[in-house]
């Protein structure tokens, strides 16, 4: 019998209790022309006022990931709620990789190249301050060098396997 100290449960019922922790819902860029990479996450958050920094957790197969390492950059863009079909798009749900996920939306560079995407809520452009490795995912530390902000939008967020826009006013 599992102890409260030692429970025990498989990846399955994890990712299954998961579900229920409403997440914003961003995309994470890197790499410049002709080898852009972005994909869908829910797995990032502030880690400092001073200096300025983010994290974003990265799962290690998926394209964006290596680019990441190598260019040592990555552009955290925080959705609205208009932007369900453009997570769809970076979540590979139409079986798109690459560059090519980026033919949607409207997109620039800020300091590190990484791609922005102009009508975010938020976008943080950092440079890898720090990684850990966190079994299937990387956690990428970013010191954030340029940010741009559309803060009279609302946000997209997945919760019970679905997008939604919260009630926020």
């Amino acid at each position: 019998m599992p102890s409260q100290d030692n429970p025990v449960f498989s990846s399955t019922e994890f990712r299954s209790a998961m579900r229920n922790v409403p997440g914003a819902v961003s995309i994470v860029t890197t790499g410049a022309r002709p080898g852009r990479h972005g994909l869908t996450l829910t797995a990032g958050c502030s880690v400092s006022t001073e200096p300025s920094s983010v994290l974003v957790c990265v799962n290690k197969s998926a394209g964006a990931h290596d680019t990441i390492k190598q260019s040592g950059s990555f552009c955290w863009n925080i959705l609205t709620a208009d932007h369900a079909a453009l997570a769809q798009k970076f979540a590979g749900q139409d079986g798109s990789k690459g560059d090519i996920r980026f033919s949607e939306g409207l997109w620039r560079e800020l300091a590190t190249g990484a791609p922005s995407l102009v009508e975010a809520i938020c976008s943080f452009d950092c440079r890898v301050s720090d990684s850990y490795d966190a079994g299937s995912h990387t956690i990428f530390v970013g010191a954030v060098v340029a940010q741009a902000t559309n803060a009279d939008r609302e946000p997209l967020v997945y919760v019970k396997g679905e997008f939604t826009v919260p009630k926020c006013r």
